[in-house]
């Protein structure tokens, strides 16, 4: 039945059946062939599924992401972000990250960051004289930040399927966010020191206009700090800050820097509620999935599996990690994370990984499969707008996706060094 299930899937998934309704399809296949459950609970379990106040974080993100985008926000971070690390040598590949990682506090999505981002700084980098095959990947790669720095979508997903608090994932994200950014600045740096005149900037650094940018862009970059210092202390939950943080875009998109107005709303409203609800449908045909196997005790049969060949705890890591690795290759993040938790997470448990750390994991690996062909999410949308094809720039997807990596082992072999974050919010 077990193989029925997941052969189902695939077939449905290689045919090309949207996501949501391939997995749904697929179970409700399984449950009609197994014939101990009446049908009657895939429509309950769907709602059940939706019937979260975590889930509720998603849509508002999102909007408030748009309000931000679109509100003249995108263009002040890149000004912020060349002011203080323009002079640097590599220095607008040093500003796409830079940039990237504070939109990423923002948006909390990875397309929305690398098309924001990308759409000011690869003309920009195309007119200096930059490799456009460099530029595509290393945006893709800072694009990939924007789950990992909250508030995250991904990390609400975490968190609502793995009953942790989403207030404390988001505690956890912060210090991997930045070194996922630094790796990646000095992969530039590098990169810009094997280089010719084009990546060299000839501007000094203006401490003055630095704090100049910086005033003029605060009331944008001040949001995820309002959100963190809100959950931290106790004055709103992560779904509440998710409203919070639409009324202060709202603010300061139609009255600071009234880029935007009122008319331009309700179209910012269905861009939003658009992708929302594909993250939403398919959680709700996910949970039949996650339900299905939990019923069927596939977690057991797969925890009393790896007791028995993985005794370490260091080992299982490792197998974790290229497990991801490899679905984040072929599967869209959201998907991995509704499918595969209900398997791993409690595999995870018996070796005895925080829901933090293992969360945190997960969150960086998948942010790394943005970058990965053959799905590369954030990679699509950085080469749309290079005008590259995904051939082009493989042989740099390397190098950026090593730098990533450094990253991941230090966020899975040494927990400490973000773990204690978490203990501020209680």
């Amino acid at each position: 039945m077990i193989a029925t299930l997941f052969l189902g899937i695939l077939f449905f998934f290689l045919i090309g059946t949207p996501i949501a309704v391939g997995l749904g399809l697929g179970t409700t296949i399984s449950i009609i062939l197994d014939g101990n459950f009446p049908l009657v609970l895939v429509p309950q379990r769907m709602f059940t599924g939706l019937d979260s106040w975590p889930i509720m974080a998603i849509p508002l993100f999102m909007f408030a992401g748009n309000l931000m985008d679109e509100g003249g926000l995108s263009q002040k971070i890149v000004e912020f972000a060349e002011a203080w690390v323009g002079w640097l040598k590599g220095s607008l590949a040093m500003v796409c990250v830079l940039a990237s990682m504070v939109f990423a506090g923002i948006s909390g999505s990875s397309t929305a960051d690398t098309a924001a981002v990308g759409a000011i700084l690869m003309p920009a980098m195309r007119e200096k004289g930059y490799d456009m095959r460099f530029a595509s990947v290393l945006q893709a790669g800072a694009g990939a930040i924007g789950p990992i720095i909250p508030p995250s979508i991904l990390m609400v997903l975490i968190g609502y399927s793995t009953n942790t608090s989403v207030g404390q994932l988001f505690m956890c994200g912060i210090i991997p966010g930045i070194l996922v950014g630094v790796s990646l600045m000095v992969y530039s740096y590098i990169h810009a020191s094997r280089r010719g005149s084009a990546y060299v900037s000839t501007a000094p650094f203006d401490f003055k206009t630095a704090m100049k940018k910086t005033w003029i862009a605060l009331p944008g970059i001040g949001l995820p700090f309002i959100i963190i210092f809100g959950i931290v202390g106790g004055v709103f939950t992560a779904t509440e800050g998710a409203g919070i943080a639409v009324l202060y875009g709202l603010i300061v998109a139609l009255f600071v820097y009234k880029e935007i107005t009122v008319k331009d709303l309700p179209r910012l409203l269905l861009k939003s509620a658009e992708s929302a609800s594909m993250i939403i449908i398919i959680t709700a045909a996910a949970y039949i999935f996650s339900w299905f196997i939990t019923a069927r005790q596939i977690p057991q049969l797969l925890v009393t599996f790896m007791n028995t060949y993985i005794h370490s705890r260091f080992l299982f890591l490792i197998f974790l990690n290229i497990i991801l690795f490899i679905i984040g290759m072929f599967m869209e993040s959201f998907t991995a994370i509704i499918v595969l938790m209900p398997i791993l997470f409690p595999v995870a448990a018996s070796f005895g990984i925080s829901p933090l750390h293992f969360g945190t994991i997960v969150c960086v690996n998948l942010a790394i499969g943005y970058v990965t062909p053959p799905y590369g999410a954030t990679l699509f949308v950085s080469c749309g707008l290079t005008g590259k094809s995904i051939k082009e720039v493989v042989p740099f997807c390397f190098p950026v996706i090593a730098s990533m990596l450094v990253a991941l082992i230090i966020v899975t072999y040494f927990p400490g060094l973000y773990m204690w974050l978490p203990n501020l919010v209680k």
